[in-house]
C-alpha cells in the first residue's frame, strides 16, 4: 500500500503547483484617466491590456485606483507591486531609484483642446513656448502637467478631468492639455449639445503608458518580465488589437 502511494506524490506536487500558479493575484495601482484607465467594469484601454497581459501568464491582475501623487508614492514605497502611467511620473529624484520602468503598454496622443467659437482660426504653435500666452488646464500631478511645467506654461491644475472640462466650457481656461480620447469623451458627456465646437491642436507629445514596478516588492524584476511575456502573447494572438479597436473604433 505504501509503495503504491509513492507514485502519487509527484502528481500531487504538480497539481498543487499548477493550482497555485493559476490563482496568483497582483494589485496594479492606477489613477482615473478614462478611457485610458478607469474605475469601472471595463478598466479602460491600458487597464484592459494590463489585465489581459497578466492573465496570459497565469496572473489575475486587479487595478486599484488612487489620486495621482498617492499612486506614485504607493509604488515607490512598495505598498503596491506595480503601477501604470507615463514614465515621466516617476522621474523625481526621490522616486526614480525606487522603481523600474518596464514595458510600454501603449502610446497616447497629447494635445490642446480648445473652443472653436472662441478661437475660430484655431490655435497653432511652432514650439511649446508659443503657448505661454494661453491659460492651460491640466490634471494635477499628471504626466502632462510635469511635461508642460518644463516649458514654463501658465498651467491651471484641477483635481479631476471633469473640472478642467467645465473650466474650458466656461471660458476660465483657453485650452486643455489632455489625451485626445479623454478630452473628447468628457466634452461629449458633459456638453453634448456643444461638443462639436471643440477642436484639438496638433499633438505636442506622444506620451507613453508603461508598467512601473517597485524595486522593493519586485527586486528581481520577475513581475515586469512576466508582464512583458504576457504582452508579447496578446500581441501575437490578436487580443491587443481587438482591445485597441474596442476603444478607438
Amino acid at each position: 500500500m505504501l509503495k503504491s502511494c509513492f507514485w502519487m506524490i509527484p502528481v500531487l506536487l504538480i497539481l498543487s503547483h499548477a493550482s497555485s500558479s493559476a490563482s496568483e493575484k497582483i494589485a496594479v495601482a492606477a489613477f482615473e484617466y478614462p478611457p485610458v484607465y478607469q474605475e469601472a467594469k471595463d478598466k479602460g484601454l491600458s487597464g484592459d491590456i494590463v489585465v489581459a497581459a497578466f492573465k496570459a501568464v497565469g496572473i489575475e491582475a486587479d487595478l486599484k485606483f488612487y489620486p495621482v501623487a498617492r499612486m506614485i508614492c504607493n509604488v515607490a514605497d512598495g505598498n503596491e507591486v506595480c503601477g501604470i502611467g507615463g514614465a515621466v511620473l516617476f522621474e523625481a529624484p526621490d522616486i526614480a531609484p525606487k522603481v523600474r520602468v518596464s514595458s510600454v503598454i501603449q502610446y497616447v496622443s497629447q494635445g490642446f483642446l480648445y473652443d472653436s467659437r472662441k478661437y475660430p482660426r484655431g490655435i497653432d504653435y511652432a514650439t511649446l513656448q508659443d503657448m505661454q500666452r494661453y491659460r492651460i488646464g491640466v490634471l494635477f500631478s499628471s504626466g502632462i502637467m510635469k511635461y508642460l511645467e518644463k516649458a514654463g506654461l501658465k498651467l491651471e491644475p484641477s483635481a479631476s478631468h471633469k473640472a478642467s472640462a467645465r473650466q474650458l466650457n466656461a471660458g476660465m481656461i483657453d485650452a486643455w492639455a489632455i489625451v485626445d480620447l479623454t478630452g473628447f469623451m468628457h466634452m461629449k458627456e458633459l456638453f453634448p449639445a456643444e461638443a462639436r465646437f471643440y477642436r484639438n491642436t496638433r499633438p505636442f507629445n506622444r506620451g507613453d503608458v508603461s508598467l512601473v514596478c517597485s524595486t522593493k516588492r519586485d527586486p528581481d524584476n520577475a513581475y515586469a518580465k512576466r508582464f512583458e511575456e504576457g504582452l508579447s502573447r496578446i500581441k501575437k494572438n490578436g487580443s491587443y488589437m481587438r482591445l485597441m479597436a474596442k476603444y478607438y473604433g
